[in-house]
């Protein structure tokens, strides 16, 4: 009898360290690749001035490996920031951010920017200034 209750301590405690290291690589494993689950994140602010023609759109884009501004690609840096100028037209704006990462998962971040009507503005279409 004694030999079959150490038998069932033996089996129970290699179970529960079986389920302990089972339960340990899966938590590890999820730490690691939560990237994939969680997908692509903008964080972004923009900064416009009262009287200014230049706003500044800055932020992080985490776990992206492209990110465009109004469909112009942007520069990112490694740790996901980036800091992009773009001038801004007498009257209401749109400023659309998309970012995607190396597996397809789109992010899209939309800010609405009202410009001075006074104001003297500058656009740019397709290497051709236009001043109005």
């Amino acid at each position: 009898m004694n030999e079959i209750r150490n038998k069932n301590i033996k089996w129970w405690i290699s179970i529960g360290s079986f389920v302990f290291l089972f339960s340990f690589i899966f938590v590890f494993a999820y730490a690691k690749m939560s990237f994939i689950v969680k997908g692509v994140k903008i964080l972004a602010e923009i900064e416009q001035g009262p009287n200014e023609k230049i706003t500044e759109v800055k932020g992080n884009a985490k776990n992206a490996i492209f990110l465009s501004l109004n469909g112009r690609e942007i520069f990112i840096e490694k740790d996901g920031n980036f800091k992009e100028n773009i001038s801004t037209l007498p009257g209401y704006g749109v400023v659309m951010l998309v970012a995607r990462d190396k597996f397809g998962n789109v992010a899209e971040k939309k800010f609405e920017v009202v410009g001075e009507q006074g104001a003297e503005s500058i656009a740019f279409d397709n290497k051709e200034v236009i001043n109005n």
